[in-house]
């Protein structure tokens, strides 16, 4: 009787806890097959969640090896014996969770699959928190001027515009790491010239985000060429990711 009444408690519970993060195959789930793809989908994206964010901490570290390299080599073997010893905890702790379920049913596997999804995201949160961002990814908060932001999947993008100069900094944020920055990139520049010396007058516009990234308008005017231009932009968002700056051509007048 107890495994009968597991089979259908269980998976109410994990589709709760994966429909907190629903997209994709897991925002309708109106059958078994469907549950199976959606947590099939959740350990793949937890997989690259954590992938990221260990190859992050180990970047942060390298950083610090140019700064103190024996202190650098310490911390990133530290954490590479701390990452196979995690790993190992996680693969032998989440069949525990099965232990009432039928090993050679789907459920048992299902099962499995949705307990290390959600340690990988645990610990990939875990691991954004460690190491400070550097010292050039801090934006002095007091010069800014106007921000915005938008969530995608399990990070937030934020614009920023600073009094104290044309550039406009876009940062990913981990809101479940204490908003630390994970990236940041500052767009200074157009077509290979500065905005503060390449240009008699240079600047983004109307900052809008989108499920594709931050849509905006650039606005340029060249040193010696009267008149000014103005561009359709965006800066795709994808993957946690910050892509590089895409312009149309300039605007008929």
């Amino acid at each position: 009787m107890n495994r009968i009444v597991r089979f259908i408690v269980l998976p109410l519970g994990m589709l709760c806890a994966l429909c907190a993060h629903a997209e994709g195959e897991c925002k309708v789930i109106t059958s078994s097959l469907e549950f199976n793809q959606c947590v099939a989908a959740e350990l793949k994206r937890s997989d690259a969640k954590l992938n990221a964010s260990y190859k992050k901490l180990m970047a942060r570290f390298e950083v610090q090896q140019k700064r103190d390299p024996e202190q650098g080599k310490a911390f990133m073997a530290i954490a590479r014996e701390s990452q196979r010893a995690w790993i190992k905890l996680r693969d032998t702790t989440c069949p525990l969770e099965a232990t009432d379920i039928d090993p050679d049913t789907a459920l048992h596997a299902t099962t499995v699959d949705s307990c290390i999804a959600r340690m990988s995201l645990e610990r990939a949160a875990y691991l954004d928190r460690i190491v400070a961002d550097d010292s050039g990814d801090v934006v002095d908060m007091n010069k800014v001027s106007r921000s915005g932001a938008k969530r995608y999947q399990d990070v937030v993008a934020r614009y920023l515009y600073s009094f104290d100069n044309p550039c406009l900094t876009v940062q990913i944020l981990a809101p479940d790491g204490g908003w630390r920055v994970l990236s940041l990139t500052r767009f200074c520049s157009f077509d290979g010239k500065s905005f503060q010396s390449g240009y008699a007058d240079a600047g983004f516009e109307a900052p809008v985000f989108a499920d594709d990234g931050l849509h905006l308008t650039l606005s340029t005017t060249e040193l010696r060429a009267p008149g000014e231009k103005r561009r359709a932009c965006v800066i795709p968002i994808k993957n946690e990711q910050i892509k590089a700056l895409k312009c149309g051509e300039p605007e008929s007048s």
